[in-house]
């Protein structure tokens, strides 16, 4: 029986207070920040010996063929693309410099809640990072241990499942394998009883239900084995036995939904497969008819424990194997009533205990295994319980076997009515009628609508709080900058490891070599070679656990090639690899093109900057099994490793590849050679194995086994003959080994098809054999239910046997298909290199059949044909539904139809709406994968797609983010390479560019190239632009500050170009304009006045501003407050004569730590940072008084995120309890009551906010890289935005209403987001080359300005798309005097 367990938490909104000004004691709040770093081991190089070697001071450095850097002579690595990384162990990193530079007199926020305290909506992830496996949320340790210290911040604040996932800590990692997969389990009684109902399931309730599920991202599939086949009237343990192991497939990688079709009966009863040995003796003891007994069960003494153990029913019913239908019936019915009179023999003595325990029929097998065992299931499980209203004759049970049934049934209905909902009991009421259920009564069809309403509803009711539950609980998402995507492909490599180290056999001197290899001073790659099936694969999941082992520092990062769709290219092997170390080493990912040339350049580059900090060990297992769509270079491969730096890669012995390797190394690299297995470990391995599948051998079986591995001691070999051994263990088979692995390969899969069919088993196979990347369960099951040979007239459904086949296939393949995730999905594909190669050569006849169906299945033609026996599988195959795009067609489509054609130049490399389509749903990976294939082609493959794939590689970094943004980071590319090549002979690029250039979705496209990076611009890594500011109400112009170079220009965003140059400003920190010509300018810790227009000093304000807090906004154009130098007061000042007018000053020894003021000059709103809580401040700047001094008792406000609406009347701030770690939260002021209007608790910390009065709500930045916007009237979250992959602490409005830009300020996620608020959706995103020092969004919201770092030009972006009015439309204007155009003005004397 399942336990029940409850959580809680208590939660207590403590009451607000606001009052008049009233002081209260000052008191101090200290954080202390600490900050370590480690030191290396270095190691220098010579042989490995299978004993571990000590560590050696370092060795002179030698120069590299390629790019490689010495640590010894690095402190700072420079990258090509310009990114740079600090490695000094002591130095902090430094963001201010590559974060966006905060607008004077403008502070971000946090998020609001409404004063009923209302909760946020769970975490949704972004479309391209935020999916992932569930698992529960490890928080980071609250003492880290110095290597943890080590980690970059973005690291440190990971769970620790995340850290453990980034170290290649393989022993430590919790792998949860659930995908973005949702099975339907059918529980059913007795199938031919209820097959209308699950009828009515399958045909009108799964099609609505899946395509709901398929709009959120989710695949839905049923698992229905109960039709009343073949397999289930024999009445023996094969098929319950099918059923729970199918059961268990899907619910360790899936979330089931058991659906429960039970009424009065319990279905057909079976006999016990298997008996204790005393139990069994005691009711031969008592039985009369002992003889029966002795005659279907015998001792089995081999098993663990020892049991008596049900006969195989053809050992005295031969008629029961014959083929004949008339013959199989009459062993069927001789079987029936053989069963029947045991188990009156078993009901008269067992007693109720043993009953219970023995005497079970299928589905209370299923319900045990589901609703008592789970109450996760328990809660989802749904039961259609048939209620007749009006029954017929009724008949006293006849026999004990009946009179148990009946207790046992209504044992059940009382322990289904414990565990499950009321509202899951789903009783219907139906008249009874001779025959059972007729749809072609109007009362029976009623009932089945009836069923079909009721099903759906409470299906889509527990699928949304099952998808609301994964998105919850999910913690692999992009958090941070680190992509999710990133942490899903390590969480799958480590659970392949996981389970391939458990297989690993004794290898214990090859595992010594490679400790000494890892231990010592090598500076050379290790390659571990040997023939297919010798156990590479485990051994170097064995080496991997033992990683930390031997180098507790080291990072290890291991990839099984092919185990993944992101593991198949040398291309993404790469990617993978440097973006895993940058994050330890950095705390962000690497940015290059996505080719070999430029990944195998920058990642020598990451390794001697990272192993400065710790060992890199890299282990790449199969590197000969690269698919045929990616490089075949090695070129990539080092000659020459840094210190501290391990790279490993596996591959057979006889694959070209390993003589590519020999003669590139030469006696360079180290070599290790798998041996063989000895005879005797071979035949203990093959025993215990046969042993773990089959719990009992017999003795024929056993001898025949044992002598088989004498001629192949292969691990591959002795795991397919165990495996066969597990089908025959009962019975009188004859299991033949052949001594060879690849025999014995083909005579397991001959095995197969002679028991479940030749044609069947071929058709299944091929098509897996066939995928890219394999299949999941719902495409197989829509493919077989389309196969005449899947097809039965004896059962309700046609394609019923489909279903069953698909199960034992399973069943009967075990260990040698391999579940993966894929695109979110599961899907099945072959477990080894030589179980693919050699199913493809056994299936070659049938591999273009299977790429054809794979095509047409795709392309969704079978959905045209409106086959109502076929509507549960007839799936339309649409590349967008809704805003979620197809990514298994996406994925397959272009390879199968490669396949079949051999180009797909045309259908899809040179349609611009399937590229969009195909990044956004896949990634830039599979769209380079596609080109790959195509290149192959020599005779299709041309200049044009050269240069379109070269773009890609180019921006590939920008789209791995956001495919969304294809058409911006296209244009200027394209641009540029049919400028340098010439339009003539290009007319697919010329007519792409065409399209970029008006693109059909929404897109932030530069105006020009000129604020793109140059190559001359990269080598400059210092800032060039700090600060972007709008000029007053004027949407064309910008202003922007360059502290460093001493200069302030005023740009045109039209054109992209200089208008006004103002050089020789004192060290400029801050900008505030007056107008659209003057600005208020912050000049070291002076303030001061431009004419931006004539280019010169108009007054100097008297004083000096606060060193660390310089905060200062406008009254109105002749005014404007500062706060004074000590911070006790603010000042009021006169921007015509620069004098003093007046001061605020809100008591004795009170020091203010903010200033707002609203964007009418009204209201100024400070923070006080020695009252005890933290209260705010607020003035009535026209009348000058102190207005309201608000505080919530035992909270602070964090004042550093407040804002305030334009005309004053509400102001929002982020506070936090002070004693308690809880997340912080949103208060709202009504500052003409003074009053607490709202408060919002999102759950998480807010480190952004903004508030406008002209949209109604208050917009909120979210730690974990959500954007709440809250409803300033109803307090309810209007839109939960997802997107971002990092906090999001940069805000900013359109001035006039209806858009929001938002961005992180420390660049961690370096992309820009422009935000719809009426409609609560994106308009566009755009990724840079670079990190982003300031940007600016100008009024009405299409036009978007940003300087990048290292670089002395904006980059203005203006959105265009369908229905958008781009200001580009209009005519440009002119700054000010129209003959100072251009204009540099050199202020220095005037400062003087």
């Amino acid at each position: 029986m399942g336990s029940s367990c409850s959580s809680g938490q208590a939660h207590k909104d403590k009451d607000s207070v606001s009052t008049r000004s009233e002081d209260s004691p000052s008191y101090q709040a200290a954080a202390k920040r600490n900050h370590s770093g480690a030191g290396l081991d270095p190691y220098a190089g010579s042989a490995p010996t299978s004993a571990a070697a000590s560590a050696q001071p370092p060795g002179s450095a030698t120069t590299h063929s390629g790019v490689i850097l010495e640590p010894a002579n690095i402190d700072t690595v420079k990258l090509a693309g310009g990114d740079q990384w600090t490695t000094g162990i002591s130095t902090e990193r430094k963001l201010s410099k590559d974060g966006l530079a905060k607008v004077r007199g403008v502070a971000t926020s946090s998020i609001s809640a409404d004063s009923m305290s209302l909760s946020s909506p769970p975490a949704q992830s972004p479309r391209d990072s935020e999916r992932g496996p569930p698992s529960s949320a490890a928080p980071c340790s609250a003492t880290p241990s110095s290597a943890a210290l080590q980690l970059p911040p973005e690291v440190r604040r990971l769970p620790e499942g995340a850290r453990h996932l980034l170290l290649g800590h393989v022993a430590a990692a919790r792998v949860a394998p659930r995908c973005r997969k949702i099975a339907l389990y059918v529980c059913a009684a007795d199938s031919q009883d209820c097959c209308v109902e699950k009828g009515a399931l399958h045909n009108k309730v799964y099609p609505a239900v899946r395509a709901r599920c398929r709009q959120r991202g989710y695949e839905l599939h049923v698992v229905d084995l109960h039709w009343r086949t073949a397999l289930e009237k024999q009445q023996d343990h094969e098929f319950p036995e099918l059923c729970l192991g199918e059961l268990a497939r899907e619910m360790q990688t899936a979330y089931v939904v058991p659906v429960l079709f039970l009424s009065n009966s319990l279905g057909t009863p079976l006999l016990p497969n298997t008996v204790e040995t005393q139990d069994f003796e005691m009711a031969l003891e008592r039985a009369d008819n002992k003889e029966l007994l002795r005659k279907w069960y015998r001792l089995d003494s081999a098993a663990q424990p020892p049991c008596y153990r049900l006969q195989p029913t053809a050992l005295h019913i031969p008629g029961f194997k014959e083929n004949c239908p008339d013959e199989k019936e009459r062993a069927l019915s001789e079987w029936r009533s053989e069963i029947e009179r045991t188990l009156a023999v078993m009901v008269n003595v067992f007693p109720q205990e043993l009953r219970d325990t023995y005497l079970t029929t299928v589905v209370e097998q299923e319900v045990h295994n589901t609703v008592c065992m789970s109450q996760e299931l328990a809660r989802r499980c749904l039961w259609l319980y048939r209620l007749y209203t009006h029954t017929g004759p009724t008949t006293e049970p006849s026999t004990p076997g009946d009179v148990e049934l009946l207790r046992r049934l209504d044992t059940l209905h009382k322990e289904l009515k414990t565990q499950l909902s009321e509202k899951h009991i789903l009783r219907i009421p139906v008249r009874w009628v001779e025959g059972g259920l007729n749809t072609q009564l109007p009362e029976h069809a009623q009932y089945v609508s009836e069923v079909v309403t009721q099903l759906t509803t409470h299906l889509n009711s527990v699928i949304d709080s099952i998808i609301e539950e994964d998105q919850s609980k999910m913690v692999l998402k992009s958090s941070y900058g680190i992509s999710g995507q990133l942490l899903q492909e390590l969480m799958l490599q480590t659970g392949v490891c996981q389970q391939a180290a458990q297989s690993s056999v004794n290898r214990e001197a090859v595992l010594n070599d490679i400790r000494s290899y890892l231990t010592g001073d090598y500076r050379q790659p290790l390659i571990l070679s040997g023939c297919h099936g010798c156990g590479k694969s485990t051994l170097m999941a064995r080496a991997a656990q033992c990683c930390h082992t031997w180098l507790p520092e080291a990072v290890l990062a291991i990839r099984f090639v092919g185990v993944s769709s992101r593991s198949r290219t040398v291309e993404q092997l790469l990617s993978g690899i440097a973006d895993q170390i940058s994050v330890v080493s950095v705390g962000h990912q690497c940015w290059a093109t996505q080719n070999v040339k430029s990944l195998s350049e920058k990642l020598p580059a990451l390794l001697a900057a990272a192993c400065l900090q710790r060992p890199q060990i890299i282990m790449i297992d199969g590197i000969d099994q690269i698919r045929e769509y990616g490089s075949k270079t090695i070129d990539w491969l080092p000659l020459t490793l840094p210190e501290s730096v391990k790279l490993i890669v596996s591959v057979a012995d006889d694959s070209p590849l390993f003589t590519e390797l020999k003669e590139r190394f030469g006696a360079k690299a180290q070599y290790i050679k798998m041996p063989d297995l000895g005879k005797e470990e071979a035949e203990a391995i093959l025993m215990a194995s046969v042993m773990q599948y089959n719990h009992s051998v017999n003795s024929r079986v056993h001898d025949c086994v044992r002598s088989s591995v004498q001629s192949c001691t292969l691990p591959l070999y002795v795991k397919v003959l165990a495996w066969q051994t597990s089908w025959w263990s009962h019975t009188d088979h004859n299991v033949a080994p052949t001594g060879d692995v690849i025999k014995q390969i083909n005579q397991m899969l001959e095995e197969i098809e002679n028991i479940l069919g030749q044609d069947m088993v071929e058709h299944a196979l091929s098509l897996i054999t066939a995928a890219k990347t394999g299949v999941t369960d719902s495409e197989i099951l829509d493919i077989l239910a389309h196969d005449s040979i899947f097809h039965s007239t004896a059962t309700y459904v046609p394609w019923a046997p489909a279903c069953l086949f698909w199960a034992r296939l399973n069943k009967y393949m075990g260990p040698f298909l391999r579940w993966s995730a894929t695109a979110d999905c599961s899907t099945a594909q072959w477990n080894d290199e030589m179980l693919l190669q050699t199913a493809a050569k056994r299936y070659s006849h049938r591999r273009k059949w299977a790429h054809e169906t794979l095509v047409q299945y795709y392309q969704g033609i079978w959905s045209e044909k409106e086959n109502p026996q076929l509507v549960a599988h007839l799936l339309t195959q649409p590349n967008n539904s809704d805003g979620c795009y197809n990514d298994r067609k996406l994925e397959e489509l272009p390879y199968q139809l490669y396949k079949v054609k051999g180009s797909i130049k045309e259908e899809f490399l040179l349609n611009d709406k399937w590229l969009y389509d195909k990044l956004c749903g896949s990634d830039v990976h599979q769209v380079l994968e596609d080109f790959a294939l195509e290149e192959s082609n020599s005779e299709t493959w041309d200049v044009e797609l050269e240069l379109l794939q070269q773009c890609l590689q180019e921006c590939g970094s920008a789209l791995l983010y956001d495919g969304r943004q294809m058409y911006s980071q296209l244009l200027w590319r394209l641009q540029n390479q049919i400028t340098s090549k010439g339009e003539v002979g290009m007319p697919h690029l010329s007519n792409l560019l065409q399209i970029c250039r008006d693109p059909p979705v929404p897109s932030l496209l530069p105006v020009s190239n000129e604020g793109l990076l140059s190559e001359e611009e990269e080598q400059c890594s210092d800032t060039c632009i700090d600060l972007i500011a709008r000029l007053g109400n004027c949407a064309d112009f910008v202003a922007t500050v360059a502290t460093e170079h001493e200069e302030i220009a005023v740009w045109s965003v039209r054109t992209n170009k200089k208008v006004r140059t103002l050089q020789g400003v004192t060290r400029p920190g801050g900008l505030r304009a007056i107008d659209w010509r003057r600005a208020v300018v912050l000049c070291r810790r002076e303030l001061r006045v431009y004419d931006l227009d004539a280019g010169r000093l108009i007054v100097r304000l008297k004083g000096v501003m606060n060193q660390k807090m310089p905060f200062f906004g406008l009254h109105d154009d002749s005014h404007l407050v500062a706060l004074s130098r000590n911070r006790m007061y603010v000042n009021l000042m006169d921007l015509r004569t620069g004098d003093c007018v007046t001061t605020f000053k809100a008591g004795e020894d009170r020091f203010l730590n903010s200033l707002l003021v609203s964007g009418d000059g009204r209201v100024l709103v400070c923070g006080d940072e020695t009252q005890k809580p933290f209260p705010l401040l607020v003035w009535n700047l026209a009348s000058r008084k102190l207005l309201y001094d608000l505080r919530i008792p035992h909270h602070d406000f964090i004042t550093s995120l407040a804002a305030i609406t334009h005309e004053g009347h509400y102001v929002c701030c982020v506070a936090k309890e002070v004693d308690e770690p809880s997340p912080n939260f949103i208060v709202v002021y009504d500052l003409q009551s003074g009053t607490l209007f709202k408060k919002w608790k999102p759950g998480v910390d807010t480190v952004s906010l903004d508030i406008s009065s002209r949209d109604g709500c208050v917009i909120s930045g979210l730690e974990d890289a959500r954007i709440l916007v809250w409803d300033l009237v109803t307090g309810n979250c209007r839109w939960n935005l997802c997107g971002h992959t990092a906090p999001v602490t940069f805000l900013r409005l359109d001035p006039l209403g209806g858009s929001f830009l938002s961005a992180d300020s420390s660049c961690r996620d370096r992309s820009l987001r422009l935000w719809s608020l009426s409609k609560g959706e994106l308009l566009a995103v755009y990724t840079p080359e670079k990190p982003v020092t300031s940007c600016e969004v100008t009024s009405g919201g299409c036009t978007v300005v940003l300087a990048l770092r290292g670089c002395s030009h904006i980059l203005t972006l203006q959105l265009h798309g369908p229905g958008i009015q781009s200001p580009t439309d209009g005519v440009v204007t002119c700054y000010g005097d129209p003959g100072l155009e251009g204009k540099v003005f050199n202020v220095e004397d005037e400062e003087r």
